[in-house]
């Protein structure tokens, strides 16, 4: 079967680059608590951040959410939230804060707002590790299908890390920005662009930044100190572009009748409008295909029930195809059991996919 333009979507999440020496989020967590336990300046916020962390996981709890696991982005949505104070929209509807959080964030929380800069400092080097371009040499891989296929490639991230822009270089890639101006301009994706991919970062990149006086997002060459980034679970989803157009566009292109196959790699689906959007995709099309790669211990002796507990999970729990009726839309989830790195290097290639790809004429309905 030949691939054409368009007939496989790729969504790369944080498990991408793990092997480019960037963290992810629960690894963040443990990089943090190291801090707060052996470095002088973050000793002074350990009170603070234990009391937000069993606070995180108590109202987890609380809905019977004990499986979900804490995270760096947890912690900088709730800080941001808190920090907010009389401004949250909610606090007309609060009649006192906590006893305790006076007691450790601070009488005007300030403390929220000092931890929440430290964090935000160590994670601006976590996401930009020293000789990237050489550590994330395995995103070659998207390079290699492309002139394989000949054709562009969409590919929708939700990293904020540039492993995909240092290896596969500028000259042949989209992002949106004027070459002349730096400035983000939704025309740029529009039309057929000679360029052979399409680049689509949902929640924002180290390197972008608002101009203050025109108000405009642009691009640097370089990581900047107080990027275009979004954080936590829930408000990822903001009305203004690019991060609505770069929504609209994932919706559009994953709903398309040219669309056979939407590839995750390492993406973990804790994020519930992705999710539904997916669920959305397959379940409007018998014959669309999900292809998740992700890593997993073969070595380790529960490899296959840890398999089958994460497929079960992000089938009922994440895309929600639990019901009756979505039977058949829980059979087109497949999983591929294999490092970021290793599928890049060597798996990745247009015979691969096409076995997952269904033909249209063998449509079950």
């Amino acid at each position: 079967m030949e691939l054409k333009e368009n007939n496989i979507i790729f969504l790369l999440g944080a498990g991408c680059s793990k092997q480019a020496s960037i963290p992810i989020s629960n690894e963040m967590v443990t990089k943090v608590e190291e801090l707060l336990q052996k470095d002088a300046q973050w000793k002074q916020y350990k009170e603070l951040y234990h009391y937000l962390r069993s606070s995180i996981e108590y109202s987890e709890g609380i809905f019977g959410n004990y499986n979900n696991a804490f995270n760096i982005e947890k912690l900088l949505i709730v800080m941001g939230q808190i920090e907010q104070r009389d401004r949250n929209i909610i606090y007309p509807f609060i009649g006192s804060w906590n006893i305790r959080l006076p007691e450790v964030a601070g009488k005007n929380f300030e403390r929220i707002t000092e931890l929440k800069s430290f964090i935000n400092k160590e994670l601006y080097d976590w996401v930009n590790p020293k000789d990237l371009s050489n550590k994330a040499s395995y995103y070659e891989g998207f390079r290699r299908f492309k002139n394989e296929l000949g054709k562009t490639l969409r590919i929708f991230s939700l990293n904020y890390d540039l492993c995909f822009e240092k290896v596969i270089g500028e000259d042949d890639l989209e992002q949106g920005f004027d070459p002349k101006t730096f400035e983000w301009t939704q025309s740029n994706f529009e039309g057929d662009a000679p360029k052979g991919f399409k680049l689509y970062k949902l929640h924002g990149s180290i390197n972008w930044h608002t101009d203050k006086h025109t108000g405009k997002l642009m691009l640097s060459n370089h990581p900047v100190g107080n990027p275009e980034l979004i954080f936590g679970i829930d408000t990822k989803l903001r009305s203004n572009d690019p991060y609505f157009y770069y929504t609209s566009e994932f919706r559009r292109w994953i709903l398309s009748n040219d669309c056979k196959l939407i590839v995750t790699i390492g993406y973990s689906y804790a994020d519930e409008y992705i999710n539904n959007l997916i669920s959305q995709s397959i379940v409007n099309s018998p014959n669309r295909q999900v292809l998740h790669v992700t890593y997993l211990d073969k070595v380790d002796s529960n490899y296959e029930n840890n398999k089958k507990r994460l497929e079960e999970d992000i089938i009922k729990n994440k895309l929600c195809l639990n019901l009756p009726y979505n039977e058949h839309a829980a059979g087109q989830f497949n999983m591929h059991i294999q490092g970021a790195k290793e599928f890049l290097n060597d798996t990745i290639s247009s015979d691969f996919f096409t076995t997952f790809i269904k033909d249209d004429n063998s449509a079950p309905f």
